[in-house]
């Protein structure tokens, strides 16, 4: 037998400009594959391995060499989120680029038939729609045989277009489909931090979602298995976890869960998370869940408008989750409340009415999310009927509805910062000082007074870089020159260009380095943020370092603030 064929399984992490912030990369599905590999006649031909987690902070550049240099690969399992399409394939396109041979293979919720620009990339050799475990093994075979598989949920590139079996995928219960509990992947991350997927498919049928068009039926695991993979979880190092379900207490066995995890947690050393329909909770499941040392709760309300409950396939009866948010937050469990803005047939009142009942309850974490129009969803289908608006691209947020306008929703942003006290995503605290707290640990420092390089160093996908020298006004079409090559080559990457001047410098400068800025189209987290006053740039921004030796005037350092500050988030 020959060597066995490397598959990498690689997922892109969402990144944000939280500088005390740390990945969280849930790389689930590629350990599922891998078992599944493992268990399978296919292991006789490939192994496989999954991207380690240091790999998260990496540009696209070091990335490609990394895959192309280290993992060597002769196929691609890529995992795709609203988060990570875009730059997953733009990433792809490289590595092909330098392997031409290298096959790959596309999966995870980004992936649907009707996809805005998915299969028009050409990138994927196979797509792969919903669950992945039982199609894995007849996907390989297929590259390694060349006799496609003939599922509905497979995709497969023909010359310049993708071809779809007609074939249904056998279904079976999540006990088969999960790797066993002590599976050496099975581990808690580098903070004690571990998940657990408990039930598959969800009860709810909400239009927004696309997780309940993915899959017919819900199955889950029994109370014994999930208290036995606590344990070995616990062994393993496990501080706190994490129930990734999309409806915890959805499962018939949740009091019997909830009774296990207490036994198995009496001193309570060990935190749990879920999120679950609050409509659902008595009384004892409140008890229960304090019991067991349940301190974070999710509840999605989304609306206190039963009309607007009704459209989005999302009945609930108000007085009972009022009730069932009262008993948890009373019982000292920290809720975590979402409240959504730019659903069908909402207005403003609805959204201020909402806002006022989270904001009043025990110690809530109010959540404020704008609708997106997830490809695969009923809602998406449906977007004209309702008259939703959205941005084409990821995140795909609705930005104006018939009873919504666009200036509506942002006052509606206005309003959650009112009510919550909370600012969404992570502002910068300061634009211009001596002391920058919100710079990214990676610093490249370039001297305008000497050679430029002609590449912008570093490897971080988060990167500041502090220009310097005197005189920068009459310099700024190579600080813009910098800005551009630094976009250009790393679109994906968040870049924070910093001034520092030997002295005053014209606000000019720092407009003109906006206007720079403005060449590009928007990185997917400045389409991700929503700002009362109107549009903020956040994925790239500028900033100005004081010299210890330089002297500035109180006026032109508040002044240059204020600048950034009308600009930047």
């Amino acid at each position: 037998m020959g060597k066995r064929q490397k598959i990498f399984s690689i997922q892109l992490p969402y990144v944000d400009n939280h500088v005390a912030g740390n990945y969280e990369n849930l790389r689930l599905a590629g350990m599922y594959l891998r078992n599944v590999l493992e268990k399978s006649s296919e292991k006789s031909f490939y192994e496989m391995s999954v991207s380690p987690a240091w790999v998260d902070s990496l540009n696209d550049r070091n990335l490609v060499d990394y895959i192309v240099n280290r993992e060597k690969p002769s196929v691609i399992a890529a995992t795709l989120y609203l988060w990570n399409v875009e730059r997953t394939l733009d990433v792809l396109r490289s590595v092909r680029i330098r392997l031409p041979s290298v096959r790959i293979l596309v999966g995870g919720p980004e992936v649907v038939t009707d996809h805005p620009f998915l299969f028009q990339s050409s990138i994927p050799d196979g797509a792969a729609v919903g669950e992945g475990e039982h199609v894995f093994p007849g996907i390989l075979r297929s590259l390694r045989t060349g006799r496609v598989t003939d599922y509905k949920s497979v995709a497969w590139r023909k010359g310049g277009r993708y071809v779809w079996g007609s074939s249904d995928v056998p279904r079976s219960e999540l006990c088969a489909l999960l790797p066993s509990a002590g599976y050496r992947l099975n581990t808690p991350n580098s903070d004690g931090i571990a998940y657990m997927e408990t039930s598959r498919g969800c009860p709810l049928k909400c239009a927004f979602c696309c997780y309940n068009q993915k899959r017919q039926g819900v199955s889950f695991i029994t109370a014994d298995e999930v208290v036995a993979r606590a344990a070995i979880l616990i062994r393993r190092g496990a501080k706190e976890i994490r129930f990734i379900d999309p409806t915890f207490n959805s499962n018939p066995e949740f009091e019997n869960i909830l009774h296990g995890l207490i036994r198995l947690n009496p001193g309570r050393r060990v935190s749990f998370f879920a999120e679950l329909r609050a409509e659902k909770i008595t009384g004892e499941h409140a008890g229960l869940l304090h019991k067991a040392n349940f301190r974070e709760i999710e509840a999605g309300v989304q609306s206190r408008d039963p009309a607007v409950l009704r459209a989005i396939g999302r009945p609930t009866d108000i007085k009972r989750l009022d009730r069932g948010i009262k008993l948890m937050s009373n019982k000292g469990i920290k809720l975590t409340v979402d409240v959504m803005c730019g659903l069908p047939s909402q207005a403003l009142p609805d959204i201020r009415k909402s806002l006022q009942w989270a904001s009043r309850v025990k110690k809530a974490n109010v959540q404020f999310l704008h609708t997106l129009l997830i490809p695969g969803t009923a809602l998406r289908l449906k977007r004209k009927e309702y008259g939703l608006v959205s941005l084409e691209t990821p995140p795909y947020r609705v930005t104006s509805t018939r009873s919504l306008s666009s200036e509506n929703m942002s006052y509606a942003e206005g309003l959650a910062e009112k009510y919550t006290g909370r600012l969404m995503d992570s502002p910068a605290l300061r634009f211009a000082g001596r002391k920058l707290p919100d710079l990214y640990d990676e610093k490249v420092r370039i001297d305008l007074s000497r050679a430029v390089p002609l590449t912008i160093p570093g490897k971080h996908s988060r990167r500041a870089i502090i220009m310097k020298g005197p005189e920068l006004y009459a310099r700024k079409s190579l600080v813009c020159r910098i800005v551009r090559q630094a976009i250009r080559t790393e679109p994906h990457t968040l870049w924070q260009f910093v001034v520092e001047p030997a002295g005053e410098e014209p606000l000019n400068l720092f407009d003109a380095i906006v206007s720079e800025i403005d060449r590009f189209p928007r990185h997917l987290l400045d389409n991700m943020t929503v700002r009362p006053e109107g549009y903020r740039r956040v994925a790239r921004r500028i900033f100005v370092k004081l010299s210890p030796q330089g002297k500035y005037g109180r006026n032109w350092v508040a002044a240059v603030d204020s600048f950034l500050r009308s600009r930047f988030y």
